[in-house]
């Protein structure tokens, strides 16, 4: 059955465990539990976050989620946050991998432009492409890779983190190549956290260069792109798909129990 709003038109009902289940979702948010009195109506909403947003933010969060999904609006006061250090929610593993690499280069000024292109292999829609051009040299073409990669990484995640090159080295260690990078990943307030990744040059050091920054950025692109994934889902969810109606209107109305892949220079 659904429930009659205040103009007698029906609308869906919506259980605790899906407002728990959207509020886990929110960036931060390690879980949430919501309370609901005898009728439905939402009475307390607790929530166990990490420390990466401030607890005002989390509150709007909560708010905007409810509000934009389910046309619940919630007194902020009736929201409480706890936050936890040393505790991350648990994200898929994103591995980005290169799915392929072309360079165009003009040999009369001495200039090379690379592009990078990558994608998840289980998702059809994730291709990202990035370009750097510059100097035809060995260092500089190395840099241009790493660089290349990192123009496509950061179209995988919100504007407010960004991958950055420090630096690019080819090191011989015994008879082989390795190609190390240093990437600086900046965060929302201004920290910045350095990444490594190294990678052999088994085929040229194009391919290695971009490998070395996949293999330092990857490890932080579970939370990065479920954050850029979860906005995106957030705004197709926006008003004109009918969601917007709102199964809970005021007070925010919800059933179930309370509580409950390119040559190189010579």
């Amino acid at each position: 059955m659904s429930d009659q709003d205040e103009r007698g038109k029906a609308r869906d009902k919506v259980t605790v465990e899906q407002v728990e289940s959207l509020l886990a979702q929110l960036p931060g948010v390690l879980s949430a539990r919501i309370v609901v009195n005898d009728w439905g109506a939402i009475e307390e909403v607790h929530v166990l976050a990490t420390t990466e947003r401030n607890p005002k933010q989390l509150v709007r969060d909560v708010e905007s989620s409810l509000a934009a999904r389910w046309g619940m609006n919630i007194d902020h006061k009736k929201i409480s946050v706890a936050q936890v250090t040393g505790m991350e929610p648990t994200l898929p593993a994103i591995r980005l991998c290169l799915a392929n690499v072309q360079s165009v280069v003009d040999a009369a000024r001495g200039l090379v432009e690379l592009t990078v292109t990558l994608n998840l292999p289980d998702d059809e829609e994730a291709v990202f492409v990035g370009r750097a051009a510059g100097p035809y040299s060995h260092y500089h073409i190395l840099r241009l890779a790493a660089q290349a990669a990192l123009e496509a990484l950061n179209k995988t995640v919100t504007a407010r983190y960004l991958f950055t090159l420090e630096d690019v080295k080819a090191v011989n260690l015994g008879t082989r190549e390795v190609i190390v990078v240093l990437v600086a990943l900046i965060t929302p307030r201004g920290d910045e956290e350095l990444l490594v990744g190294s990678s052999l040059t088994e085929h040229d050091g194009i391919e290695a260069a971009i490998k070395a920054t996949l293999q330092a950025t990857n490890r932080r692109m579970g939370r990065l792109y479920a954050r850029k994934r979860a906005r995106r889902k957030k705004e197709d969810r926006l008003p004109g798909d009918g969601l917007g109606n709102g199964a809970g209107g005021p007070g925010g109305q919800v059933e179930g129990e309370g509580g409950g892949e390119a040559g190189e220079p010579e």
